[in-house]
């Protein structure tokens, strides 16, 4: 980070203009929300409080704790592992390094879960996460329905740390994880009203078209899923049935050319009105469906 131009000193806008375009040059899409978030880190404010204060002088220990933050986003590190937090469905949840950090598209899968358990009233309901991640799926299903009992299913020890994290954070107290392959890691046999999963779907092939913040430092474990992206997503439905109340809901999230693959799938494993639903942009991102 260059020293201020002549005698005058850094002030936020002027240091936002610099980062912006410094990170630009870095290829960093999104470069001003990136230097807003990471300046209001550094300055323990909200970005609101960035404008409010756009003309404020800045001192040598604010520049240099957003010099360290802003170079980890120049190595194109994402800024949830530098904050070490993302929203998610209104809610800040803890993600770290080898956890994957949950994307806005899949609020749309807690959605379509909620508006499938029906209304509150007729006693507790039971829902699984799997590759529950963060837990900000099943979590936020939890937040949203203080009737409803989840369990989440993680494989990755530090993604299954920071699950517990936020489920009692968020969901004291009704919020079990599992570490373990799938359907494995449930220590006993239960039927849910819903059974929610957002699991690896890259193909290996496609890991050329992803970003450095994707390839270089989220899990592979949580993106790659064989040659077709379809392994995880396989397993799962070979076997869903056999965890679901008659009726129950099944939601996943997945690559859009995937989507009618998954339809099929959902058919041949003997759930009922598969059907696709489309993410903000347009694009095919789940696929929901309904046990007999």
């Amino acid at each position: 980070m260059p020293a201020g131009s002549g005698s005058e000193p850094w002030t936020i806008r002027s240091l936002l203009v610099w980062a912006r375009d410094w990170l630009g040059k870095k290829g960093v899409e999104g470069a001003r929300l990136d230097a807003e978030l990471l300046l209001a880190s550094a300055l323990n404010c909200n970005r609101t409080r960035l404008y409010i204060d756009f003309d404020k002088p800045l001192g040598e220990e604010e520049l240099a704790k957003f010099k360290a933050l802003i170079q980890r986003r120049g190595r194109r590190e994402p800024v949830a592992y530098i904050l070490g937090v993302k929203e998610f469905y209104g809610r800040p949840f803890a993600v770290a390094p080898g956890v994957f950090i949950p994307r806005p598209e899949t609020e749309i899968l807690v959605q379509l879960a909620l508006e499938s358990l029906g209304p509150e009233g007729g006693g507790p309901i039971r829902v699984l996460d799997l590759c529950s991640g963060s837990g900000a799926v099943g979590v936020s299903i939890a937040a949203e329905r203080p009737d409803a009992l989840i369990d989440l299913v993680e494989i990755a020890e530090t993604a299954a740390s920071a699950a517990e994290h936020n489920g009692a954070r968020h969901a004291a107290g009704r919020v079990r994880v599992f570490r373990g392959d799938l359907f494995k890691a449930l220590p006993e046999p239960v039927r849910y009203a819903a059974v929610t999963a957002n699991p690896p779907y890259i193909a290996h092939a496609d890991s050329v078209t992803l970003s450095p913040e994707i390839l270089d430092h989220e899990p592979h474990q949580a993106l790659f899923a064989g040659d077709e992206g379809l392994e995880i997503l396989q397993r799962i439905l070979a076997a869903v049935h056999e965890w679901l109340l008659p009726g129950g809901f099944f939601g996943t999230e997945l690559d859009p050319p995937q989507a009618q693959a998954v339809i099929a799938l959902c058919l041949s494993a003997g759930l009922r009105d598969a059907r696709v639903v489309k993410d903000l942009a347009g694009l095919d991102r789940h696929v929901v469906a309904r046990a007999i």
